[in-house]
């Protein structure tokens, strides 16, 4: 699962990198944050916490389209 650092992706119109992956009792958690700081003046959390399988389809996207 290393191999998702460094991937973005997007939900509800915000764009998110992968910083890191863990599997916590046989979950698989995607840990992001938002790859811009603009509107980011109400205080959200600068990382967000994501199951894998959520979201898996958007990762897979967005390789698509960088290969």
């Amino acid at each position: 699962m290393r191999e998702l650092l460094g991937r973005t992706f997007s939900v509800a119109e915000s764009e998110y990198r992968v910083v890191d992956v863990r599997q916590l009792s046989g979950e698989v958690m995607v840990y992001a944050e938002p790859t811009s700081e603009e509107g980011n003046t109400d205080r959200r959390p600068r990382r967000a916490a994501f199951h894998y399988g959520d979201i898996a389809s958007r990762l897979e996207a967005s390789s698509n389209r960088l290969a």
